[in-house]
């Protein structure tokens, strides 16, 4: 597994942990289809959240918030869409969240979560 496989990984369980400690409920991770991937489905109370995790050691490409673009949005809708018609039950509310992880040279993972982002 290539090093920054490692790190992605390593940036969706601390997503997945610091949602859980929340309170959420993860539905689903790494959930694939022929379009792509989904990083996290979580379950906020009554709400179906898409989590798109993007985790970064430094801010030197303009951190991982910069990684999420119009592009990438528009795939998260479609896979979002994906994953509802595989379910076969309906859900009330949804929404697309981010959370993007840094992992600093030393100290504590940083983590950012930026809810609705489309």
């Amino acid at each position: 597994m290539a090093v920054k496989d490692v790190v992605g990984r390593y940036g969706e369980d601390l997503a997945a942990r610091s949602l859980s400690a929340a309170g959420w409920e993860v539905l689903d991770r790494n959930w694939r289809c022929p379009v792509g991937e989904l990083d996290i489905v979580a379950r906020e109370g009554g709400e179906v959240v898409f989590v798109e995790v993007k985790t970064r050691r430094s801010d030197a490409f303009g951190g991982a918030l910069a990684a999420v673009t119009p592009h990438k949005m528009r795939r998260l809708r479609v896979l979002a869409g994906q994953w509802l018609a595989a379910q076969g039950e309906s859900f009330g509310s949804i929404r697309i969240d981010v959370v993007a992880v840094t992992l600093p040279r030393s100290g504590a993972p940083i983590l950012e979560h930026v809810r609705g982002v489309g």
